[in-house]
């Protein structure tokens, strides 16, 4: 099956572009595709790997016209730096996530994911806890959108109209709140299903939410006019999960959808 009929730029090729059943010159150099990444676990971790590098890792292995490699950003400064082209390409990521308006084109929804509540667990604790928010002091990570605020990222208006502070960090976050210090962190569901894992002791401290603010449903985000196009990501898409290599990747992160 052909890679995709497309030249770097994602246009027609005219027959000369490599695929899968006539591969490109083994001397010929991959073109180098850059992916910005801000922390966002599990996706990127701080260490700058994650299920980002590992979805790379993947690209690169199943294919040689590409050669894709992370980029660190930050949440705040990665709309700069993909129109100025610093990088070509974001994974798990979203239009509503501020880049509507912007120069940028997003794949299919491939995987989804959630956001949900985690309090204190405790006496009389249950599920009511969490129908309403604004009586409650939430910690969240500086540069996300959260739809219980109107998909607003601004520090702001997150503290003075929905009483969030927001800080760099998940964990911290849990932590903070397993010790009393705020009543309610928002954290990605399945960051928070690994860290219960490798911390099982915690698990019984915490409430988690049936609730969830947003349903995540992640894009891979193409700079137009960029080394790859959009139709090229959305064909590598399908083929890698008919053939089952992305539902393999997903359970060896410990992704569930």
């Amino acid at each position: 099956m052909a890679l995709a009929g497309l030249t770097a730029g994602g246009l027609p090729s005219s027959g000369l572009a490599a695929t899968a059943d006539s591969p490109a010159d083994p001397v010929a150099v991959p073109v180098t595709v850059k992916v910005g990444a801000y922390e966002f676990p599990p996706y990127v971790t701080e260490s700058g790997g994650g299920v980002t590098q590992a979805l790379l890792d993947l690209l690169n292995a199943e294919q040689t016209v590409f050669r894709f490699e992370l980029v660190r950003t930050s949440p705040q400064r990665r709309y700069e730096d993909m129109e100025r082209g610093r990088f070509d390409l974001m994974a798990f990521e979203s239009l509503a996530w501020g880049w509507k308006g912007r120069p940028v084109d997003a794949s299919r929804v491939y995987l989804r994911d959630a956001e949900v509540f985690v309090a204190k667990a405790g006496p009389g604790m249950d599920q009511s806890y969490f129908d309403r928010l604004d009586d409650k002091t939430i910690l969240g990570r500086l540069g996300y959108h959260y739809a219980f605020a109107g998909m607003t990222a601004d520090p702001e208006i997150l503290e003075k109209r929905f009483n969030t502070r927001l800080t760099v960090t998940h964990e911290g976050n849990v932590r903070s709140v397993a010790a009393g210090r705020a009543a309610l962190a928002i954290v990605t569901r399945s960051f928070l299903a690994q860290f219960l894992k490798a911390n099982p002791d915690m698990a019984p401290q915490l409430l988690v939410s049936d609730r969830t603010d947003q349903i995540y449903e992640h894009t891979i985000l193409v700079r137009r006019d960029g080394p790859v196009g959009v139709a090229w990501v959305n064909d590598t898409l399908d083929r890698l999960e008919r053939s089952g290599a992305l539902p393999a990747l997903w359970a060896r992160q410990g992704i569930t959808q």
